[in-house]
């Protein structure tokens, strides 16, 4: 048998035939003459694609050319004689709006998957697992969040890792501190650049801190800066071991050479420090070097600022030594009472006996003062159920005598000796203080001058304004000289009045009208201090949420070299908070979980947990809270009044 009219060989021939129906005849053979009313039977190619399973295919135009209908919006496609799918897979994957939720498209885990974009919400990206990216965002939340490096060992997170992305390889504790310090590191690499970009001048914060129990001393060393926004920032620059002894001059020599290593030592403004004795030796080494005073506005004279909280607490446990036996008594009555179970009991029943508030006795931290006024109030209000407790309890022997509890209520009036400290430390300190208040547009000079003559009333004032404007001025002038292109404009302006002037005057046939005109042009010009301090105060600005860095960002084209000087004063802490608080922060990081940190890698987890948090925060964003609580160090019934709130 030859070949079929499509080409089939006898084989085939004789399989299509045993396959046909008994009441179908027989396809004709090679020679055989066409059947008039027999189909063809030439099978159809099977659809392979999977994107028909989603359309029913239509009858076939002359042009062979067809139409394929979507059974789930009916939207018709008319195909080409190509018979391609690409229009039917475009359908499925972007145009139909009926499809199942189970039939939608999905790809496979090759394929790129969309995510939301981290620096815009609405936006989206194209994503693909990268593991090298996956092991520095857990480094980040490892840092960010103080959570040991051991965490990874926790079987229930390496769960959820793996339930999140099975390619992720978990790594192991050394492998994730060495991240986290490389993420310090870049961190680090981040900052000194932006340090370098910035035209201002910083300020620092510095203090020292023991840990308990484990003979360590740290100083950390915090700056300050308003940023080319007008924001005003700070960012932890050091944290590191200071050997004993803590003398000031081991201090200065840290200092200064973390100043020489972020390459600040040129522009450093001012250094916040406390009132202790090694921290005045500190100031004296430092301006002892040429090199760096030199650097140093007004020659140094507003290097030295003292912390605004640790002389308001000095001022203030001056005034309070006057009661030092009754405060005592109060603070050993809180601590006899809550220190048990069954005292707790018992004083329960006097407040209920006594109809006291429902309140837990607390004492104070001796060193801050305003838990001491915490601690008293909070006696005062339980008064009563003191005295009662006192009746209920045999052996307490702690019970205010009533002159006792009249002198706690007079308290306030032993504060008044209070002034000799307050004169004591900011007469030679306070010069920086009132320029920041001078360089408030509702207040300059008036305001600094009434409240002078408020505080001096024996003549002083007049002494103390004098010396406040001399420094003013020396300090407007250094910024003058700094700023070549503000005075040089300056300069031509003048010059140029004063050739006109001469011109004029030499010209005998001018008129005494034009004479007149140039030698009001001839005055001398007003300094930008000057004409600042001439104008009239901006009391259009005096409600409570006036932004003074918003103001002068706006006045830097009318007050250029002002503006700069504005900027590096008001970047100034008026107390070591911001360095203290980082005292809290290590105490959780040198945890019993970390107490075999190395100074280095806690001095790397201090400064990048400080800078990943400032740069969230700074774009808006929030942090959670941290694992550990400040509070638990001081121990239960410790009123805990942070340094913070010393202001």
């Amino acid at each position: 048998m030859g070949p079929g009219i499509d080409g089939e060989t006898s084989e085939q021939i004789e399989r299509i035939q045993a396959d046909a129906p008994a009441n179908e005849p027989a396809a004709a053979v090679a020679g055989d003459a066409p059947a008039t009313d027999v189909p063809s039977r030439k099978r159809q190619k099977k659809k392979t694609s999977p994107w028909w399973a989603h359309f029913t295919e239509g009858e076939k135009a002359e042009d062979g050319s067809y139409t394929a209908t979507c059974i789930y919006c009916g939207y018709v496609i008319i195909q080409g004689n190509q018979k391609g799918t690409s229009a039917l897979k475009g359908h499925i994957k972007k145009g139909c709006k009926k499809i199942p939720r189970e039939k939608r498209f999905k790809p496979d885990a090759m394929q790129y998957m969309l995510q939301a974009s981290t620096e815009k919400v609405d936006d989206q990206v194209m994503w693909t697992f990268n593991q090298a990216r996956s092991r520095k965002g857990l480094a980040r939340m490892v840092v960010a969040h103080e959570y040991p490096f051991n965490c990874v060992n926790h079987y229930f997170l390496r769960v959820f890792l793996k339930e999140l992305q099975p390619s992720f390889i978990i790594p192991s504790r050394n492998t994730l501190k060495a991240d986290c310090i490389r993420l310090y590191e870049e961190e680090r690499e981040l900052l000194y650049d932006l340090f370098g970009k910035l035209d201002c001048k910083f300020s620092f914060t510095s203090d020292l801190w023991t840990c308990k129990g484990k003979d360590r001393g740290f100083m950390s060393l915090t700056c300050h800066f308003i940023d080319d926004q007008w924001k005003m920032r700070k960012r932890i620059i050091n944290f590191t071991n200071l050997p004993s002894p803590h003398t000031g001059k081991n201090i200065s020599n840290a200092i200064y050479e973390k100043f020489v290593l972020w390459n600040l030592d040129k522009r450093v403004f001012c250094l916040v420090l406390d009132n202790a004795t090694s921290n005045d030796v500190c100031i004296k080494e430092l301006l002892s070097t040429s090199s760096f005073q030199k650097e140093l506005p007004v020659g140094g004279n507003i290097f030295h600022q003292r912390c605004a909280c640790h002389v308001l607490n000095l001022i203030v446990q001056d005034g309070l030594g006057v009661l030092t036996n009754q405060i005592a008594n109060v603070r050993e009555a809180m601590k006899y009472i809550r220190n048990s179970q069954s005292r707790m009991e018992k004083f329960n029943l006097a407040i209920s006996q006594a109809k006291a508030p429902k309140k837990k006795p607390a004492w104070d931290v001796p060193t801050r003062w305003n838990s001491t006024f915490l601690m008293l109030e909070l006696a005062l209000e339980l008064k009563d159920a003191i005295i009662r407790y006192d009746t209920l309890d045999p052996n307490f022997e702690y019970c205010p005598t009533d002159g006792e509890w009249d002198n706690v209520h007079i308290l306030v009036e032993h504060l008044r000796k209070m002034f000799t400290k307050w004169d004591k430390y900011w007469s030679t300190g306070s010069a920086l203080l009132a320029i920041g208040c001078i360089l408030d547009p509702r207040c300059k000079m008036d305001v600094v001058e009434y409240y002078f003559r408020e505080l001096y009333p024996f003549g002083d004032a007049a002494t103390f304004i004098q010396s406040l404007k001399q420094v003013l001025n020396a300090l407007f002038n250094e910024y003058s000289e700094s700023n070549p292109t503000s005075q040089s404009q300056s300069t031509t302006s003048s010059s140029h009045s004063r050739s006109a002037a001469s011109s004029s005057v030499s010209n005998t046939k001018a008129g005494l009208k034009e004479f007149l005109n140039v030698r009001k042009t001839s005055e001398p010009i007003k300094s930008e201090l000057e004409e600042y301090l001439t104008q009239p105060l901006d009391l259009a600005s005096m409600d409570d949420d006036f932004d003074i860095l918003a103001w002068w960002k706006l006045k830097v084209p009318k007050y250029p070299i002002m503006a700069k000087m504005a900027r590096d004063i008001l970047a100034v802490p008026i107390s070591t908070v911001a360095s203290e608080s980082t005292f809290s922060i290590a105490g959780r990081t040198l945890s019993p979980v970390r107490s075999s940190l190395s100074d280095e890698s806690l001095e790397a987890l201090m400064c990048a947990q400080d800078w990943l948090r400032a740069s969230v925060t700074e774009q808006g964003g929030a942090f959670g809270d941290v694992m550990w609580s400040s509070d638990e160090a001081l121990g239960d019934g410790t009123i805990c009044a942070s340094a913070a709130s010393c202001t």
